[in-house]
């Protein structure tokens, strides 16, 4: 198949689990044997990083990337309120980018276009008059959940308010747009239900982030976990606050069973309001270099997130890398996890924190669960035979 691939920012450098979870998808389709041509939106927030990538990568993927300015301007959104269109999806129609994708369509044919979250998905008319192609969401997640879930963290006022009638848009446009796609593949079959409750009719194929391994070793080496970390994108609202909850919530109730006990937070954008505390054996160090260096030291992977949907990405790369975890229920939605068996699942600070002292002091357990866990995500989210079952399902359409 000849597919084009339109993304709402680089997929490489890698830096979040979206770009992960593009890229993976990208590199599965190549590897089926498919022509993928790549069309990215370069942001302020998510700027092309041309000179990083790999040639190679950017000649099989004919790469191109387009600068679009997504930053908050008042006028714009000023006049979103009053039309009562959605300023998230808006931000990223841009005049530049559409104008590149016209080109591309009028001198190239392909059989699949693919919108890589809802953000792309105001290009779609423009692609219906050029194309023939089937156009397809993927939709990382049900976009307007996560807003919802920051008005309820939100304190009244203003700000609330705000953030409640850019929400409400997002949902109706959702709601109303998610039938105009030829398909919608989502990440999680929890995403799935959701997009049938709020009126999906169209073919839908679960279609979850997926990983290459380059061996077949599911075993872990017998090892003593020495700290807690938290490893995630920083510039994403619901990680902040999940790790404000882990700092105040559930971290203190550890220290008081264990004072020896370490967190390290790690990833990219950290907040300055998150500092290292050597007294609360709290440190800080912000991005890595090398995701693998860093999952592959004996730590205890935390996932305390409360809000959201779609995949934690960076649960499937931990847990792949045979790291015991703790979760919330949301941390490991649409992974099929065992709780007690793939990982501990809690949702309170007290049983939070409970399941990490449990770890800390109890060296087979901690082993086990990180044994089954690597195992099982290995097992379930294989991209050769992800990417597979999603060629199937696009022959289908």
């Amino acid at each position: 198949m000849r597919i084009l691939q339109l993304c709402p920012k680089p997929p490489r450098p890698a830096r979040d689990g979206g770009c992960l979870a593009m890229d993976a998808l990208t590199r599965g389709l190549l590897a089926d044997g498919h022509s993928v041509r790549l069309l990215v939106a370069s942001t302020e927030k998510h700027p092309n990083e041309q000179e990083s990538l790999d040639p190679l990568y950017v000649a099989s993927t004919n790469y191109q990337a387009v600068e679009i300015d997504t930053a908050l301007n008042i006028v714009d959104a000023l006049s979103h309120l009053i039309t009562g269109e959605s300023y998230h999806i808006g931000r990223f129609h841009v005049p530049d980018f559409e104008r590149e994708l016209e080109v591309i369509l009028r001198n190239e044919v392909f059989d699949v276009v693919l919108l890589e979250s809802l953000f792309m998905t105001s290009y779609e008319p423009a692609i219906r008059r050029l194309s023939d192609a089937r156009v397809i969401l993927r939709a990382h997640n049900v976009e307007h959940r996560i807003w919802q879930g920051l008005v309820d963290e939100s304190k009244m006022g203003l700000r609330k308010l705000y953030i409640s009638t850019l929400t409400k848009q997002l949902a109706e446009y959702e709601s109303i747009r998610i039938n105009d796609f030829d398909a919608l593949i989502p990440i999680t079959d929890e995403d799935a239900e959701i997009f049938r409750e709020i009126g999906a009719t169209i073919p839908i194929h679960v279609t979850p982030f997926g990983m290459d391994y380059e061996d077949s070793n599911d075993t872990v080496n017998s090892e003593t976990v020495d700290h807690v970390f938290h490893f995630g994108s920083m510039d994403w609202q619901p990680n902040i606050q999940g790790v404000k909850w882990l700092l105040e919530e559930v971290w203190p109730k550890v220290r008081n069973v264990n004072s020896e006990a370490k967190l390290i937070l790690a990833g990219r954008k950290m907040p300055a309001s998150f500092v290292t505390n050597a007294e609360l054996g709290i440190e800080v160090i912000g991005e890595v270099e090398s995701a693998q260096e860093f999952l592959d030291r004996r730590g205890i992977m935390t996932i305390p997130i409360h809000s959201g949907s779609g995949m934690r990405v960076k649960a499937v790369e931990g847990m792949s890398a045979g790291r015991p975890a703790v979760s919330t229920e949301i941390g490991v939605s649409g992974l099929d996890l065992e709780n007690g068996e793939h990982a501990l699942i809690a949702n309170s600070p007290t049983e939070f924190a409970s399941h990490i002292i449990e770890l800390l002091n109890n060296p087979e357990l901690s082993n086990s669960i990180a044994q089954k866990g690597k195992a099982h995500i290995r097992n379930k989210f294989s991209n050769k035979n992800i990417v597979s079952k999603l060629v199937k399902f696009i022959h289908t359409l």
